[in-house]
């Protein structure tokens, strides 16, 4: 499949060098999210719009569109005039998976879409029902292979990172559990919290929600490495299925064929708010690790984890109209 191309190394020192010279695209912005409110994407999206506009007095407005794993509002975004005034905080299933695993997208995934900065990055959760009789990955491996089919796993939507996470376990360790996609990670979360779902593999901020409640339990994060605000919580590799990992990011795009000029000054403006110590802080609360990029090393990382994916879903063999 194709992949997006990498803007020149000239550009990327333009990015480093111009300043703040070129001016920010037409008030008010709109930063799109493909979840309904609640979610990583969300709030990371709030977050960054409401620091953005402190630090630039400009209007940026969060809209949830949510459905298609994101296309929805990709496709919105796409196509916008391209002039920066439309962002998408996007998500690696969104950005980096929806490519690979939809017949047909309602926008061109190359041209169509300008990858201004990356935001954060984090580990997911694989979280259980508080009632299903399991304290580990080894016991929910256990159960499954038990009770083949009577297992339901909640996702934010078809080929979100949620959903391959889900499929990629399954293949691993050959178990049979059933995918239920949700429009949003909240949703999926709040059904697993009343048990018509049993688990999903959750944003740490809504894996954090439901634990607090008191109605689920994390088993395991998707990470190489254990989660520094959640040492105590091992990962899925030391817990049964070797060889696991996958982990989120968030970012903004903008629409394709936005001038470069307009995508750095973006950039910037995305770096400095991730420059603010409580900014910081608000992420790294929600076990996400803040990380500003460029446009061009974004790309880069958009186009490994697409090439990464793109086998992942050829592997276990989905496809979605």
């Amino acid at each position: 499949m194709a992949f997006f191309k990498i803007v020149p190394a000239v550009a990327l020192a333009l990015f480093a060098t111009q300043g703040l010279s070129q001016e920010l695209p037409p008030a008010p912005l709109r930063m799109l999210v493909g979840f309904a409110p609640g979610g990583g994407n969300d709030v990371i999206a709030r977050t960054v719009a409401t620091q953005f506009q402190i630090n630039t007095k400009t209007t940026m407005v969060v809209e949830n569109k949510p459905g298609g794993g994101s296309t929805i509002a990709t496709g919105e975004m796409a196509r916008a005039k391209p002039d920066g005034s439309v962002l998408l905080l996007g998500s690696v299933g969104g950005q980096a998976i929806a490519p690979s695993i939809y017949s047909k997208l309602p926008y061109d995934p190359v041209k169509g879409v300008q990858p201004v900065s990356l935001v954060a990055k984090s580990a997911n959760a694989l979280v259980v029902n508080a009632a299903l009789p399991v304290k580990n990955v080894q016991e929910l491996l256990a159960y499954a292979k038990a009770h083949p089919g009577e297992l339901n796993v909640a996702s934010p939507g078809n080929g979100t990172i949620s959903h391959l996470s889900a499929e990629l376990f399954k293949s691993m360790a050959g178990v049979f559990i059933t995918h239920i996609p949700y429009r949003g990670d909240a949703p999926a979360m709040q059904d697993v919290m009343a048990g018509q779902a049993q688990l999903t593999f959750a944003s740490l901020p809504s894996a954090k929600a439901g634990v607090d409640s008191g109605k689920v339990r994390i088993l395991a994060v998707t990470s190489s490495k254990r989660v520094a605000t959640m040492p105590n919580v091992p990962t899925i590799a030391e817990s049964g299925v070797p060889g696991y990992e996958v982990v989120s990011w968030y970012g903004v795009f903008t629409t394709g064929g936005t001038p470069m000029p307009t995508v750095n000054r973006l950039a910037q403006e995305i770096a400095a708010v991730l420059a603010q110590p409580a900014i910081r802080e608000t992420i790294s609360k929600q076990g996400m690790e803040p990380s500003a990029l460029g446009p061009n090393e974004f790309a880069q990382l958009v186009n490994n984890d697409s090439q990464k994916w793109e086998k992942v879903v050829r592997k276990v063999g989905i496809k979605l109209d």
